[in-house]
């Protein structure tokens, strides 16, 4: 694989960054390469610049845009985080028990009802 040095970005970057834009320039049909511009951003860092996609990456870019995004990050020497925040933490002894919820009143089989 060949590695296309970036343009306009000195790495490696001394803090995280939590953002990654890809723009994608105009391309023919049938590229044999597309420029692409990158910026990789967080916390009071921003960074930016173009790298050109290969034939390769090209070749298996299809409606996922995934192979671009790794392509990129990859060049970059950046990893992304895949652990996904927990979005309903589990209950700590904490909060205390679960209120108890009493079950409805079953009508005694041996009592007539009233219509």
């Amino acid at each position: 694989m060949q590695i296309t040095p970036t343009s306009y970005v000195q790495l490696p970057l001394t803090q995280l960054v939590d953002q990654l834009e890809i723009i994608v320039n105009p391309f023919s049909l049938f590229p044999s390469e597309i420029t692409i511009l990158w910026t990789v951003s967080g916390n009071g860092i921003s960074k930016e610049g173009t790298m050109i996609l290969p034939q390769s990456v090209i070749d298996q870019w299809g409606v996922d845009d995934t192979i671009v995004k790794d392509y990129v990050l990859q060049q970059l020497n950046l990893t992304e985080e895949t652990t996904p925040e927990p979005t309903n933490p589990a209950p700590s002894a904490i909060d205390g028990p679960d209120p108890i919820v009493p079950d409805p009143i079953a009508p005694d089989p041996e009592t007539p009802e009233i219509v």
